[in-house]
């Protein structure tokens, strides 16, 4: 047997459903612009922590390559041969595998560099460096001849507001002398 179902039982029926309204176009309007605002900061804020990163990226490499550089100085000066200082920017050094080398500071470029004086070949050991300092400590050895008996090597890393001084001193091995 089929129901039969009379047109007041359906108009019943539609009665009784919640019927659904749309949204006013000002309704549509004000959820635009409150989510063209939250998507406006969550832009600003993922742009701002982009700059963040890279830069900090940035200052982690420059920051790494002067302690490569500072660490690289500093095992030379231990194993040359023959230590000079011309200036407060350079260290001239024989190694003990008699290669000529220089370390040199290029304030304009802000750049450490090691050159190899046989070859006249420069490579750059740190970039970003704002300031370099080099002293020296001498004596006097067997002969009255003065020889530098200690270097002491001060690097500063900048990158925008960071900034770093490593540093570190070594003497040459030639110079110590070892007592039984």
């Amino acid at each position: 047997m089929t129901a039969f179902h009379s047109p007041s039982h359906n108009n019943n029926m539609r009665a009784k459903t919640p019927s659904r309204h749309a949204l006013s176009l000002i309704e549509v309007m004000i959820s635009l612009t409150i989510t063209a605002m939250l998507l406006t900061a969550v832009a600003a804020a993922f742009s701002a922590s982009t700059a963040a990163i890279e830069n900090n990226d940035q200052f982690f490499r420059a920051c790494q390559s002067a302690r490569v550089a500072l660490n690289l100085m500093l095992t030379d000066v231990r194993r040359s041969t023959a230590v000079a200082v011309p200036s407060s920017t350079q260290i001239n050094l024989i190694t003990a595998d008699s290669q000529d080398l220089s370390f040199a500071y290029a304030p304009n470029t802000s750049t450490l560099k090691l050159i190899k004086n046989a070859t006249a070949q420069e490579y750059v050991l740190a970039r970003n460096v704002k300031s370099f300092s080099l002293t020296n400590d001498t004596a006097i050895g067997a002969g009255g001849v003065t020889y530098v008996a200690r270097i002491s090597i001060s690097i500063t890393v900048e990158i925008a507001d960071n900034q770093i001084t490593l540093s570190g001193s070594a003497a040459p091995r030639r110079v110590q002398t070892y007592k039984d």
